[in-house]
């Protein structure tokens, strides 16, 4: 009995011992299970992942990354190794309103401009203009200035139509389809009569007929300016200047007295010998005076 009580104590102690390290390994596996299932589980606030897969970009957002997981990890084992992050490089698409609205055309460009003004210098030719000259003329007298310019022929008498006491003058500027005249001149009054535009068509048989009435304000030579403009209907605004040429105009002291005459002495019934014999008559009279006056100056008087 007293061995076998002596037994006793060392067999329950191994059998306790055992005991405790059964419960220490199921501890640790417990404990082992817990914190794997933790680091595999996302929390409240991450966003599911797939291992392998590309996230759909989004227009004007970053490169999105792509998530690649360690192949040598294992559920239940720790946190292991972190994920390894490679970024991808994307394009930025077009929204699609921006697709469906083209760019605005460019309108009238200098390119555009010069490529209409070429188009229409081919199409000109060598025409025929005819003109005549108004001067002499008086001041304040309105005389009407008329222009015909043709591509072709003007056709016989024509120039029957262009009044004026002078002969008619023709130039050969280059005549297009589509005209424009212009008369301007410092010292004088100008108006346009017809088109107020003054852009015509040039007929090749026929004459495009331009007027103006012209007044001189003031005595002495003047200068009007005579202009041609190509221009065009479609297209830019275009004016190609095709011809210039400067008329003088006299303006002379005669055409004055004439006025003169008109205006104020032919209702006192005076005429120009007349005034022309008061005016010598009136010169011949004070030089007479004054050679009278110079010889008494020069006389002395006896002492």
């Amino acid at each position: 009995m007293h061995a076998l009580g002596k037994q006793w104590p060392v067999s329950g102690a191994k059998t306790m011992a055992s005991a405790l390290g059964t419960l220490c390994v199921a501890v640790f596996l417990t404990l082992g299970a817990v914190l794997g299932l933790g680091a595999c589980t996302p929390g409240p606030h991450a966003e599911p992942t797939s291992t392998g897969t590309t996230l759909r970009p989004t227009s004007g957002s970053e490169p999105t990354p792509i998530v690649e997981e360690p192949t040598d990890w294992k559920p239940g084992a720790g946190p292991g190794p972190f994920p390894t992050v490679r970024a991808t490089p994307t394009k930025t698409q077009p929204s699609e309103g921006e697709a469906s609205t083209p760019p605005p055309l460019p309108t009238s460009t200098a390119f555009e401009r010069a490529r209409r003004a070429k188009e229409i210098l081919e199409t000109c030719v060598r025409g025929e203009l005819t003109f005549r000259p108004p001067s002499p003329m008086r001041q304040g007298e309105t005389r009407e200035f008329v222009l015909h310019v043709t591509l072709g022929d003007p056709g016989a008498g024509h120039e029957k139509n262009i009044p004026g006491p002078n002969p008619v003058q023709t130039r050969a500027p280059i005549v297009c389809e589509e005209m424009r005249a212009d008369l301007s001149g410092a010292g004088m009054t100008i108006e346009r009569a017809g088109n107020p535009s003054g852009e015509m068509l040039v007929p090749e048989q026929g004459v495009a007929e331009w007027r103006w009435w012209v007044t001189p304000k003031d005595p002495g030579r003047k200068t009007m300016t005579l202009q041609l403009f190509a221009t065009a209907e479609d297209g830019p605004d275009l004016s190609l200047e095709t011809f210039r040429e400067d008329i003088q105009v006299e303006i002379e002291l005669v055409y004055v007295l004439n006025a003169l005459v008109k205006d104020w002495a032919q209702p006192l019934g005076l005429t120009i010998p007349v005034l022309i014999g008061a005016l010598g008559a009136l010169l011949v009279w004070s030089r007479s005076k004054r050679r009278k006056a110079k010889h008494a100056a020069n006389t002395t008087p006896p002492g």
